[in-house]
């Protein structure tokens, strides 16, 4: 079963695409358009904002991957959501904003370069992308609520 609450353990923001992120604490979410400085914002309708299971990430690095958030250039990292068992359509809140999922993330070719087997380990572990329904201010700490698919869907 998938827990339908968890919560935001940190914000990336990058500069450059296929780049590193860099922390900060705290982001603007703008509807349909991205996190407000980062280098994919505004440029794809529906990838404005990437999701990654903190999980994930510390199973890896068990697994003897040097990996940190910032060099998997994700946006944002959640804690207790099983992200990857999520569908597109499926909707997101994190504190006032609203996300929708709109596909499995796939790894990237810039994670070959951190080690070549990455991409075959993370495949269908790379967390979601999503777009950005409607915006506010984001923190760590935030909680994330998987809503019901039956939710009001204003849009």
């Amino acid at each position: 079963m998938i827990s339908s609450k968890g919560r935001i353990t940190g914000i990336y923001i990058g500069s450059q695409k296929g780049g590193a992120k860099t922390e900060t604490p705290s982001a603007e979410l703008i509807a349909d358009h991205g996190l407000r400085g980062d280098s994919h914002a505004g440029v794809d309708r529906n990838r404005q904002v990437s999701l990654f299971a903190v999980e994930v990430l510390r199973e890896l690095q068990l697994d003897g991957f040097d990996l940190s958030p910032e060099i998997l250039s994700a946006n944002l990292f959640t804690q207790d959501i099983r992200l990857d068992a999520l569908q597109p359509g499926n909707r997101l809140s994190i504190g006032t904003s609203i996300l929708e999922i709109v596909e499995q993330r796939k790894p990237c070719r810039s994670i070959t370069r951190i080690d070549n087997r990455l991409p075959k380990r993370m495949l269908g572990k790379c967390g979601q992308l999503a777009r950005i329904i409607k915006g506010s201010v984001i923190h760590p700490g935030d909680q994330v609520t998987i809503l019901p698919l039956d939710s009001e869907r204003p849009d």
